[in-house]
């Protein structure tokens, strides 16, 4: 099963069948150029010519070299000839993009469907799909999006549908995670996904696996298998399709069946897993888990916000269970001593620096904050820029370097855990670039971004619980 499902994610060849220039294998076709692919790739067009540059093969098995991968982009009836095709020219696995089967709840889609497992198993070519977008593989270069990032992480990703794996990885990414794999598997005729959990807990380039999944066949594989990952590394699952209206709409995008939300939200917590409600939250904790040093504790720090949003911070982190300590009157002292006025400044605990954090003073006054010892489990650092509606652009421009510049600096010069909580309201300011290069510079310093104070909370809540667990766990055996 491990080499069946290597020669997926690492392939030396791809053909692209259907590749017509403007049509979706031609978008395949690029996007494999455009990740710098390792090995050799191949148009298929049966009016041959060329596409993108390269020559076009009228059929598969024309095809010189060898060839490992395939995606397939042509009309559904035509599918099963290609599988044939496939399996005379030695192709290792064939991912179908092309839609039009069981989740087209037709007797013809399901028979195709139906015929399609057969060959697959008749042949030994492995399918993914039908219905998906197949396999993103940073390290031999191989993407179905030519925006990804190119760099490899510890993340693996299986995802039912195309379009929220294109989403998870890309706002992930964008927040500094990378992926060691990933895979959007549809309608699972073949591949499905019993045999990627089994494949990832044995994965030694994956620390991290990422599951949005609408619906299983054989619910007792899927929980074993689950568990055993759940026990090796983290497995965070979105389970799409939870309300009875959800189920329906999961049928007729991927043919799955749903199955109650009693009866998952039971399989997930005793498999281990941590289940999320959303790709917003699913990213959180991809974030949490890449990026985030484990605290040893529930002693918080909150530096920044303002008043309002402090006690809203306040609100968010004790109702997940976390400690907000006070300062020592010795620390307030020694504060006050760094600033030229009080205005604005409160210290307490969070601590409200949002009249200092725009300035070169904010790094003095965290970093000494940071060593109160009250702080050494977790420390964050909060800035909101929709409550600072009276800066100008220009002003904005300028100073959200100083802010940018002091938590970069922090991160590289503590060895305590630390996030940044960015919140902003769009506004008519052309604030976006600042906040983009502030995002940038957390990322690339390895810093966690959260969105709300909220969403750090509970992502940070979900982190000690999931290692509260398997601490208990190894101490009963």
């Amino acid at each position: 099963m491990s080499a069946s499902l290597d020669s997926l994610f690492y392939p030396s060849s791809v053909a692209i069948a259907g590749a017509s220039p403007g049509k979706p294998g031609q978008l395949f076709l690029d996007s494999v150029l455009a990740s710098d692919f390792r090995g050799s790739v191949y148009p298929v067009n049966p009016r041959g010519g060329e596409v993108s540059g390269l020559r076009a093969y009228a059929n598969v098995k024309d095809i010189p070299g060898p060839v490992d991968y395939v995606v397939c982009c042509i009309p559904a009836p035509a599918v099963p000839q290609l599988i044939r095709d496939c399996a005379a020219k030695g192709v290792k696995a064939v991912a179908i993009f092309t839609a039009g089967f069981s989740e087209s709840e037709n007797e013809e889609g399901k028979r195709l469907e139906m015929e399609i497992s057969r060959l697959a198993r008749a042949s030994g070519v492995r399918i993914i799909g039908p219905n998906c977008l197949g396999i993103y593989s940073p390290k031999v270069g191989l993407s179905f999006t030519s925006d990804f990032p190119k760099e490899s992480g510890r993340v693996a990703f299986m995802c039912q549908s195309g379009g929220n794996s294109t989403y998870t990885i890309r706002a992930a990414a964008y927040r500094g995670v990378r992926f060691s794999k990933a895979i959007s598997y549809g309608n699972a005729c073949d591949v499905n996904e019993c045999e990627l959990l089994e494949y990832f807990a044995q994965d030694a380039e994956t620390e991290i696996v990422a599951v949005y999944i609408e619906g299983v066949n054989d619910g007792r594989r899927f929980y074993r298998a689950l568990r055993e990952l759940s026990r090796a590394k983290p497995a965070v699952v979105l389970k799409g399709g939870y309300t009875p209206a959800g189920a329906g709409t999961a049928a007729s995008h991927t043919g799955s069946l749903a199955g109650s939300d009693q009866v998952w939200d039971e399989l997930l917590q005793q498999a281990g897993a941590i289940r999320v409600y959303s790709l917003e939250e699913l990213v959180d904790m991809l974030v949490t888990f890449s990026l985030l040093p484990r605290p040893q504790g529930r002693r918080v720090g909150i530096f920044g916000g303002g008043g309002g949003a402090s006690v809203l911070a306040t609100d968010d982190w004790t109702s997940h269970g976390f400690v907000l300590p006070p300062l020592p009157q010795v620390v307030r002292e020694e504060i006050r001593s760094l600033v030229t006025t009080e205005a604005g400044l409160i210290l307490h605990n969070p601590v409200d620096l949002s009249s200092f954090a725009y300035s070169e003073g904010f790094y003095n006054l965290v970093m000494r904050l940071l060593t109160y010892e009250g702080f050494a489990d977790l420390s964050v650092i909060h800035i909101g820029f929709g409550q600072a509606a009276w800066f100008s652009t220009s002003v904005f421009d300028a100073e959200i370097g100083f802010f940018r510049d002091a938590v970069v600096r922090i991160q590289s010069e503590i060895d305590k855990p630390l996030a940044v909580v960015i919140q902003y309201l769009i506004t008519g300011w052309d604030w976006q670039k600042g906040i983009e290069d502030l995002q940038r510079g957390c990322a690339e310093a390895g810093l966690p971004v959260y969105y709300s104070m909220a969403s750090a909370a509970k992502a940070t809540d979900r982190l000690l619980r999931y290692h509260e667990k398997r601490s208990a766990a190894t101490k009963d055996k």
